[in-house]
């Protein structure tokens, strides 16, 4: 009878510590947010990750800023529109119309739980906000034109649908006919528990002439973005910390910020550096502005330094030359598809496509390096490009290796194109719907030679049985056209 006694007791503590455990495990899951300007919403599903994409709730996002959201059940169609922009969604369908001109969506717009979710980066780009994922925190950022630093002053409250219905939910009595509900596939994120980590340490902040210099140890990935009223530029470094002799030093237990005045530059008039977040505090720096400069970063992890670069805006222009180069041509068909047909052919039919949706835009001087089957030699088309101080210099390509090897990659040289890399790459090669290998550095002749910001797009492997049909195909030819000329008019600020 002692041991049964003994062994019920065993077993009921053993019972007692596994709830511990589970309410514990319970307890370190984290609910993905969604924040705007610094103030969290509170959405009735939250963003969720699908494969390599952050999906957030159309209706809450897109009311905050401002914008009614109007649902059409029989199309299946979320609008959003403020007067002068709209943007039309229809679930299940990546292709949207921003201002009736099709876009091309990573992921089509979901239902789940009866809400309507949309790709984060596409709400972003299509309505001029400024998005970030922080995946250590499951959080979803956004960062309006007008918002806050500390977060949105609750003026844009969300708008009320036309009759009372729901804005960007779907009624579950209309969705079945005849009424009732449809079961929604579950559609379950996972969400694993997470936890801050620090990654790197701040020793100093100073000024130099026209930049910033934050000295680190460790692993920094900084996240800037630029703010109005008054004028600001704010870097947010997550995962870090403050060292206890951090320069110039501060005590934030009895000081909100630090604060370094600067004098004798144009623009910048001092740099303040806080504690910023709500669920979790991160490291900020704002940079104190009394006009309007651009800024550049620089992270070198070997030096331990980030510079923020300050830049002066250039003029206003009211007319940019954009020089598109098809590679290739003439005698040199390029690369060879496996079904014979030259890159040549591949570069052109793209190039004259950027053409035609770009020739209506008097604010853009296109010229083309080729519009035929001629072949001007590289040094021509850098030369002609430096010649004409063009704005811009985009070389399309298809690319050629191994069967095995598929993908598209868009390359840069100097570093004042990485910016333009990086911006056309996001834009362009989603809408191909082939395997994303990057932006990549390479001594390339025509992204070397010119002297403004210049890339080029290898769009695909004409090697490859996955991707050359598809390189063939007029559908896939107008959706990088359609990004292409996208992201030149992103790139001269002409949206």
């Amino acid at each position: 009878m002692k041991k049964w006694l003994v062994l019920l007791f065993v077993v009921t503590g053993m019972l007692f510590l596994s709830a511990g455990i589970v309410s514990a495990a319970k307890a370190e899951t984290l609910t993905p947010k969604l924040i705007l300007d610094g103030k969290a919403l509170q959405p009735q599903v939250p963003p969720i990750v699908v494969g390599q994409t952050v999906m957030i709730p159309v209706r809450i996002a897109t009311s905050n800023l401002g914008y009614k959201v109007d649902y059409d059940n029989k199309k299946k169609q979320v609008t959003v529109s403020n007067g002068s922009k709209q943007l039309v969604m229809t679930l299940d369908q990546k292709t949207a119309y921003l201002d009736n001109k099709p876009q091309e969506m990573v992921k089509p717009p979901l239902l789940v739980s009866q809400n309507i979710l949309i790709p984060l980066r596409f709400l972003g780009d299509s309505l001029g906000v400024q998005v970030f994922w922080d995946n250590q925190i499951k959080s979803a950022f956004l960062y309006s034109s007008n918002g806050g630093e500390s977060g949105n002053n609750g003026e844009n409250k969300p708008t009320d649908p036309p009759g009372g219905g729901l804005i960007g939910i779907v009624d579950p009595e209309e969705e079945t006919p005849g009424g009732g509900s449809e079961t929604v596939p579950p559609t379950t994120p996972e969400i694993p528990p997470v936890e801050q980590k620090i990654s790197g340490n701040l020793y100093e902040v100073r000024y130099e002439t026209d930049a910033v210099v934050l000295k680190y140890d460790g692993f920094t990935v900084p996240n800037a973005f630029k703010l109005d009223n008054p004028k600001r530029i704010v870097i947010d470094i997550p995962n870090t910390q403050y060292i206890a002799g951090f320069l110039p030093t501060v005590d934030f237990a009895l000081a909100k910020e630090g604060k370094l005045p600067v004098t004798g530059h144009e623009a910048l008039q001092s740099i303040r550096y806080s504690m910023f977040g709500e669920t979790v505090k991160s490291p900020r720096f704002v940079l104190d502005l009394n006009q309007n400069w651009d800024y550049e970063l620089v992270n070198d992890p070997t030096a331990g330094e980030l510079r923020i670069l300050l830049k002066k805006p250039q003029p206003d222009k009211s007319l940019y030359t954009v020089v598109l180069d098809a590679g290739h041509g003439g005698t040199d068909p390029g690369a060879i598809s496996i079904s014979k047909r030259p890159e040549k052919d591949f570069n052109l039919s793209v190039v004259l496509k950027v053409r035609d949706l770009l020739a209506g835009d008097e604010r853009i001087k296109l010229v083309l390096t080729r519009s035929d089957d001629s072949f001007p030699t590289l040094d021509s088309r850098s030369a002609l490009a430096n010649s004409l101080k063009a704005d811009l210099f985009i070389s399309v390509h298809a690319n050629s290796y191994t069967a095995a090897t598929n993908g598209t990659e868009t390359y840069y040289t100097r570093e004042e194109s990485k910016a333009f890399a990086n911006l056309m790459h996001s834009l362009y090669a989603p809408v191909t719907g082939l395997k994303d290998n990057g932006v990549r550095y390479k001594s390339l002749s025509v992204t070397r030679k010119t002297t403004m910001p210049a890339i080029l797009l290898e769009v695909g492997y004409l090697s490859s049985k996955i991707d050359e049909p598809q390189l063939w195909t007029n559908e896939l030819q107008d959706r990088v056209a359609q990004a292409i000329s996208t992201g030149i008019k992103q790139q001269l600020n002409l949206f």
